[in-house]
């Protein structure tokens, strides 16, 4: 196992003089148990850290499986654990076995995770072993990313890049019918604007998770992934953030296109949208805050003439960015209270501007902190009217 993955987490036990850490969950479900694991599985596992060793323990039919596919030290069959236990309940084998394999590694004061089930940690606290909630260490690890996890995240946003591609050649072969555009003589749609997105993500091997194609009105709202004809002469915002399906690492990307004749408005706030996101890119750097770069996308709105009330939606109503990697909102954050910035971090760059009255505008690319500054890994073009 790298060292990297479990380096903060072996300081914590140490720290707080526990034996262990455990963790019990569906890795597929669970980032953290997948990065210390490499290990997919849809039915819950148990794994175990005492010293410098890990351990994974798991059905007898997934074994030949972890061996073959884990980074662990040791996989062990759960039944080897059960053979002496008369329980058929779930709720009572599978404390049983845990505390099986704690006695075995001679573990008594154990450290879990914030997730780790609490009918487990009362049945194993009930049979005299103490439990200690641990939260941020294997986190923090993920936050660093390595060379070969950068490689894996760089893979999947060219796939998100070829995907949006896909769906701005729609675009540009559409017609405009007066409020509403049209493809090969029918009324386009964000069905297929997103459809086009997640076939062509399909393909590379890229889960399209909830595609965002929101047009006109849709638009002002950040989440809301569109329906419905696409509007001409209004802002089409795209969002794409798959995960692929073999390595698990996300890519995160937003572009606001439009179609026809935008009003001096839409220009505006397009422009402003963008020097934003440059101010915040220029700042990105090791030891900068996340707090200090979203004030400063803040004020410059503020600056612009763009004012924010959070209560009714409008304006700039989300924060700078947020951390990437195998989930798509992970540390670091860069909002009101996001912490420093180190090399190895991987954060969006998505500002954006909504009114209800006008539509939505938002630009994301995804950005490396590096020793002195930062990368931007995404290549896709800012091209407004289309």
């Amino acid at each position: 196992m790298n060292s990297k993955q479990t380096e903060t987490l072996d300081r914590r036990i140490a720290e707080l003089q526990l034996d262990g850490y455990a963790q019990y969950a569906a890795s597929s479900k669970d980032a953290n148990l997948y990065y210390l694991t490499s290990f997919l599985a849809e039915d819950p596992f148990l794994f175990l850290r005492k010293g410098e060793q890990s351990v994974l323990v798991t059905s007898s039919m997934e074994k030949a499986r972890a061996l073959k596919s884990s980074g662990v030290d040791r996989v062990l069959a759960l039944e080897d654990f059960l053979k002496d236990s008369f329980e058929t309940e779930v709720d009572r084998a599978t404390p049983n076995m845990i505390a099986s394999v704690l006695r075995e590694c001679d573990i008594k004061r154990l450290g879990v995770n914030a997730d780790f089930p609490v009918s487990l940690a009362d049945e194993l606290r009930r049979n005299g072993y103490e439990i200690a909630p641990l939260s941020g260490s294997i986190e923090h690890s993920r936050s660093i990313k390595t060379v070969g996890e950068l490689e894996h995240m760089a893979q999947v946003q060219r796939a998100s890049e070829k995907a949006l591609a896909d769906a701005i050649t729609i675009l540009t072969h559409s017609k405009i019918s007066g409020d509403v555009l049209r493809y090969k003589g029918r009324v386009l749609t964000s069905e297929q604007l997103k459809s086009a997105i997640g076939q062509s993500l399909i393909n590379d091997a890229c889960a399209p998770q909830d595609v965002i194609a929101s047009s006109g009105e849709d638009s002002a709202l950040p989440h809301l992934t569109g329906s419905g004809p696409v509007k001409a002469d209004s802002t089409i915002v795209f969002d794409v953030f798959p995960q692929s399906t073999t390595s698990r690492y996300h890519a995160d990307m937003s572009r606001t296109v439009l179609r026809g004749a935008p009003p001096p408005e839409l220009f505006d706030m397009y422009s402003a949208v963008k020097e934003a996101q440059n101010i915040a890119l220029k700042m990105l750097r090791p030891g900068i805050s996340g707090a200090e770069v979203h004030l400063a996308v803040m004020d410059y709105f503020e600056e612009r003439g763009f004012r924010t009330d959070v209560n009714n939606g409008q304006g700039f109503i989300h924060s700078t960015g947020h951390g990437l990697g195998l989930e798509v909102h992970e540390l670091p954050f860069l909002n009101k209270r996001g912490g420093l910035l180190e090399k190895g971090n991987v954060v969006t760059i998505e500002p954006g501007l909504y009114y209800p009255n006008m539509g939505g505008v938002r630009l994301e690319d995804v950005a490396v902190i590096t020793h002195n500054g930062n990368r931007n890994i995404t290549q896709f073009p800012k091209e407004f009217v289309i």
